[in-house]
């Protein structure tokens, strides 16, 4: 395989250390590795053992890359620039609608890792009949926003045990031992761009005439995304299918323990590979199944952009 050499702008975020993670795990092997920083003080990332230092985007010359991920928000120029530049451009943060091509000169935005999360799972069941129906409820977690929604959350529970004042600059309200019911501005039907972003990528999933309903919610937990997830049939589906089509699902995993040990928790997928699944309840007309669901939101993404370096090297 072909050696590759790779920028991360934002390779020391939660969703940047993920990713070094996996590709260190992976055979992938890079020519060179570029940690890329936007406007902060420079530094030393440690990736397979050595120490690669950051480089600002505004002095950096982009012939040195083939490829370049995104982890920041608020990168947009930058990725134009790097794209304007000829270099396949991977960018996880939803600066962009999901979409784009695995091209030089070209954007590829990934879907939002909730997405991505729902989507792992309504693959396989879509596969068992027609599917009229998808209810899903997300609590997600802070990291969603980078290191800076971590920040948040620790500092304001901080200020509340010590009794000061707390900042509320990434949340609208205060995150520390609160539920927040939406993030971002809704558009005029009431969706979050999250929500909107899980809609449009269920849509490519189902029957036109489906009907999709996402909620997120933020809730106070630094890591791993939980979802409840309800799909209905028009006709009676067995529920041993059900089961065994979860069970062959690409990156699921079905958690078959009695009692309460078998409920899975955000903390069981954290620095895991797969959506774990567990309380599956069937519909008593036979048409339908609501089930728990967790998922790593940085590994999520992470290891799609794996598959695609992978893609990418091999064609080098």
């Amino acid at each position: 395989m072909a050696h590759l050499s790779l920028g991360v702008l934002g390779a020391t975020s939660s969703l940047g250390q993920a990713l070094l993670e996996v590709i260190s795990d992976s055979p992938l092997r890079l020519a060179a590795l570029f940690p890329l920083i936007l406007n902060d003080e420079e530094g030393m990332v440690e990736f397979r053992g050595e120490d690669h230092p950051e480089f600002n985007v505004e002095d950096f010359e982009w012939s040195q890359l083939r490829v370049l991920v995104n982890t920041l928000p608020d990168a947009k120029a930058v990725l134009d620039e790097a794209a304007a530049a000829g270099l396949i451009v991977i960018d996880l943060t939803g600066i962009n609608p999901p979409g784009g091509k695995l091209a030089k000169g070209q954007v590829l935005s990934l879907p939002d890792p909730f997405a991505q999360q729902l989507a792992t799972l309504v693959a396989p069941l879509a596969e068992l009949g027609e599917v009229t129906q998808v209810t899903a409820t997300g609590l997600l977690a802070v990291s969603t926003e980078g290191q800076a929604g971590i920040d948040a959350l620790s500092g304001q529970t901080r200020a509340l045990f010590a009794q000061t004042e707390h900042e509320t600059a990434v949340y609208p309200k205060r995150i520390a031992y609160n539920v927040l019911g939406g993030f971002g501005v809704p558009d005029e039907g009431g969706a979050t761009p999250e929500e909107n972003a899980a809609l449009a990528l269920l849509k490519k999933q189902l029957p036109g005439d489906s009907v999709i309903d996402v909620s997120c919610v933020r809730t106070p937990h630094f890591f791993g995304h939980g979802a409840s997830l309800t799909v209905r049939y028009a006709a009676p589906v067995e529920q041993d299918a059900i089961v065994a089509a979860l069970k062959g699902g690409e990156r699921v995993f079905m958690l078959q323990v009695a009692g309460e040990a078998g409920i899975a928790a955000s903390q069981d997928a954290v620095g895991g590979d797969k959506v774990w699944v567990s309380r599956l309840r069937f519909a008593a007309d036979g048409r339908g199944v609501t089930l728990w669901s967790v998922a790593d939101n940085t590994r999520l993404p992470a290891l799609a952009v794996l598959q695609l370096l992978t893609l990418i090297a091999a064609k080098e």
